[in-house]
């Protein structure tokens, strides 16, 4: 393969690498600032780029932050995502808290919901994202019941109590702002946890049943 063939490569995995940078600045931008102070100008200087450089790559605030909610949204589905090692040796109680914190109560996810929060009033921003946010939707659910089953057999349950243990969370990261107490959130986490996590169990993987089934053999 000649320089010429490579040059197009390179130059897309160039784009790539300036579009993330520039996506995890507007992240950083939405965190610190919230969504109605992100503009263009402090995502480009945050970034290091010119907003010639910026607008080169999103030609508005529009395009960045879709572009930036959808890096926010396959970011939330692979973090959420239990691995088959975790689903051995991880109990529910574990993997409910690992959601909550290296999930929910994030920067990334705070810059989400500010995205998330302005799309109500947005309604091209709305456009722009529904489809994705769908997709988010039954993804969370499919990784829900990939990772856990119900104690009564019941999928349904399963996606059921998912979504209000994220809908429960979600609302801790907003009812923050509205106490003091700094261990008030971390209790009703726990207390959560304590009365989600009986109706559940993690779900046994192919590989764990083969495991099991050659462990009976013996």
């Amino acid at each position: 393969m000649n320089n010429a063939e490579t040059a197009p490569n390179k130059q897309r995995i160039k784009s790539q690498r300036a579009q993330a940078a520039i996506c995890d600045a507007a992240i950083a931008c939405l965190y610190a600032v919230g969504y109605g102070d992100t503009t263009l100008n402090k995502v480009a200087t945050m970034a290091g780029f010119s907003k010639g450089a910026l607008q080169h790559h999103f030609a508005s605030k529009e395009d960045l932050i879709a572009a930036t909610a959808d890096r926010l949204l396959q970011r939330s589905v692979a973090g959420v995502t239990t691995t088959k090692a975790q689903q051995r040796f991880e109990s529910v109680d574990a993997s409910l808290r690992r959601s909550w914190e290296k999930l929910i109560n994030t920067a990334a996810y705070r810059a989400l919901l500010e995205i998330l929060n302005a799309a109500r009033a947005d309604k091209a921003l709305q456009t722009r994202i529904s489809d994705n946010l769908l997709q988010w939707g039954r993804a969370l659910d499919q990784n829900a019941i990939d990772t856990y089953e119900a104690v009564d057999g019941n999928d349904e349950d399963v996606k059921a109590l998912m979504n209000m243990t994220r809908s429960f969370m979600r609302g801790l990261v907003i009812q923050e702002r509205y106490t003091n107490d700094a261990d008030e959130t971390s209790k009703h986490i726990e207390r959560w946890i304590d009365m989600i996590a009986p109706q559940l169990r993690m779900r046994e993987s192919d590989e764990n049943r083969t495991d099991y089934v050659k462990h009976q053999k013996c």
